[in-house]
C-alpha cells in the first residue's frame, strides 16, 4: 500500500492520508485491480483496507486520518464489507474518527438507502464519508444528494485547466459554493502546478491532493513539499 496526503494549503497541515494499492513494480491501483477476478474483488478490497490500517499502526502515527477506498457494492458485503474494516480498525486500536471512507467511481451506487443506513452508527462515532472523482464516472449530483457525504473530491478532469479556463473556474466556483452551503468539505484532486493551486485558493478551496504536494509513497505517510506549502500560505 502507498499513501498520498490530502493537504490543507491554508494551514500547511495534512487533512488525511489516502491509501492506494500498488503493484510489485509500482503499477497503479487500476492495473492491480484489473488482475483480480470479479468473484474476489470484495475480498481483495477488504485486504487492501486491512493492510493500509496495519501499515499506519506500524508507522506509529495513531492520530492520522486514513482515507480508504471502497466500491459502493462492497460496503454491504456481509463478510468483506465496511463492517469488517471497522472491526479490523478497532482491533488495531484505531477509532472511527480516524477513518475517511471514499466511494470510488468504479461502479454505480446501488441501494444508497441501505448503504446510508449501514454506516450511520459509524458516522455518529466520527467516521467521514467522501465521494471520490466527483464529475467523472458514476458519482454525480444524484448520489451526492442521496448519500449526503461529508467530503466531495473534485475529479482532476475538472481541475486540469482551472488556471486558464474561465468555464472551469465558473463551474468549480459554483460547485464549491453549493457544497459550502450544504456543509460539505471540498477536496481538489490532481493538482500539479502552483497556478492551479493558487486559482483554487482564490475560489475558496483549501484542501488539495496531487503531485505538486507529494507523490504516493509505499509504506510511508509522506509530508507535503515544504517549499510549495510556504509559497501558498
Amino acid at each position: 500500500m502507498a499513501f498520498q496526503p490530502i493537504v490543507d494549503t491554508m494551514t500547511g497541515g495534512v487533512f488525511a492520508q489516502e491509501a492506494l494499492a500498488r503493484g510489485r513494480d509500482g503499477e497503479g491501483a487500476a492495473s492491480v485491480f484489473d488482475k483480480v477476478p470479479q468473484s474476489a474483488l470484495h475480498l481483495f478490497e477488504a485486504l487492501c483496507r486491512q493492510r493500509a490500517l496495519e501499515a499506519v499502526k506500524e508507522i506509529g502515527l495513531d492520530d492520522t486520518r486514513i482515507s480508504l477506498n471502497v466500491s459502493p457494492e462492497a460496503v454491504l458485503d456481509t463478510e468483506f464489507g465496511i463492517c469488517e474494516t471497522i472491526r479490523v480498525a478497532r482491533s488495531l486500536g484505531l477509532h472511527e474518527r480516524q477513518l475517511l471512507l471514499e466511494f470510488t467511481e468504479k461502479e454505480k451506487v446501488g441501494d444508497i438507502r441501505a448503504i446510508r443506513d449501514l454506516i450511520v452508527p459509524f458516522r455518529k462515532r466520527g467516521m467521514m464519508v467522501a465521494l471520490d472523482d466527483f464529475g467523472a464516472g458514476y458519482n454525480g449530483i444524484q448520489t451526492l444528494m442521496e448519500l449526503k457525504p461529508d467530503v466531495v473530491k473534485f475529479d482532476m478532469g475538472l481541475i486540469n485547466r482551472i488556471d486558464t479556463c474561465e468555464m472551469q473556474q465558473t463551474l468549480i466556483s459554483s460547485l464549491a459554493e453549493a457544497c459550502s452551503r450544504l456543509d460539505i468539505i471540498v477536496v481538489a484532486e490532481g493538482v500539479e502546478t502552483l497556478s492551479q493551486a493558487r486559482m483554487l485558493q482564490s475560489i475558496g478551496i483549501a484542501l488539495m491532493q496531487g503531485y505538486l504536494f507529494a507523490r504516493p509513497a509505499v509504506g510511508l505517510l509522506p509530508t507535503p513539499a515544504a517549499d510549495i506549502m510556504a509559497r501558498l500560505m
